[in-house]
């Protein structure tokens, strides 16, 4: 799905807003993301995207100019970015929540729930090692099959973007629409990764990544949380194997345990090879196949 900016994709009155939010259906996903200098605390919040899914509308708000409206606008039915955000029954989604969260809630006390995040279902949906979070660009170019032309765009939108996020881009007016698509494509292919890794995730590790998924926006919350944090970086199930085990894992591991010291008991070898072969004896290369 590719989307181009236009005019009316940026939101920029509280009558724009009003419209937007009024054509919201209650069964909607929305796909989130948020831009400022410094996204965080201790910076601000320019610009929202939201996709809604799956009618395929996307909008860019303009909170640098709406301010406190940008939440406050209530819709025909009375309803508002801000509860739309906290409602727990209507779906958000969002590639790494924890700066989005954590600007949201320090500058206009908006408090995210029924929040997936789709880094984590790509963390959790991996056969291979889980130790390090993956951004969204390499997501992006390595799962899904784009286009050539489509990629390069892509591409090359955020590379000429993040080239001038010194010059807080983001507080520019009026906004390029340059800018404006390089907030789209933050979201555009947010769905289609999203589906991709339902598909290839189980039941347990999608319990696991939807139990973060609320444990980050928790956290993005806490006085001692740092957005600028190098551990972010990290994924929060270690290099893979398994994250908090249950009881029923740990009672397993350790009769596993049992069971290899009372082998080592009997048969007087352990992890040393040499112990069990001999000296000069070197077991056979198809031993271990």
């Amino acid at each position: 799905m590719a989307t181009t900016a236009s005019a009316h994709s940026l939101i920029s009155t509280a009558l724009e807003l009003k419209a937007f939010l009024s054509s919201i259906p209650p069964s909607s996903t929305l796909y989130v993301d948020l831009e400022g200098n410094n996204l965080s605390r201790h910076g601000t919040v320019s610009l929202i995207t939201i996709l809604v899914h799956p009618q395929g509308v996307v909008r860019v708000i303009d909170v640098l100019v709406l301010r406190d409206l940008a939440f406050t606008t209530t819709s025909i039915s009375g309803k508002t970015l801000k509860g739309v955000f906290e409602d727990p029954d209507m779906p958000k989604c969002a590639w790494d929540v924890r700066n989005d969260a954590d600007a949201l809630w320090a500058h206009y006390h908006v408090k995210l729930a029924g929040v997936t995040d789709i880094q984590l279902l790509e963390n959790a949906s991996r056969a291979s090692d889980k130790k390090y979070v993956h951004g969204l660009d390499n997501s992006v170019q390595f799962d899904l099959k784009l286009g050539f032309k489509e990629a390069k765009r892509w591409s090359q939108t955020k590379k000429d973007i993040r080239s001038l996020m010194s010059a807080n881009v983001f507080a520019t007016r009026p906004i390029d629409t340059k800018t404006v698509q390089y907030c789209i494509n933050d979201v555009i292919h947010l769905p289609n990764l999203h589906h991709l890794y339902l598909k290839r995730i189980d039941r347990d590790w999608l319990t696991k990544a939807m139990e973060e998924s609320t444990r980050r926006v928790a956290d993005a919350y806490s006085p001692g949380f740092d957005p600028q944090s190098p551990t972010k970086k990290l994924g929060p199930w270690g290099s893979g194997a398994k994250p908090t085990m249950t009881l029923d894992e740990m009672l397993e591991e350790s009769e596993e345990k049992r069971m290899e010291d009372l082998e080592r008991d009997i048969f007087g070898f352990g992890d040393d090879l040499d112990d069990y072969f001999g000296e000069e004896e070197e077991p056979e290369d198809d031993w271990f196949q």
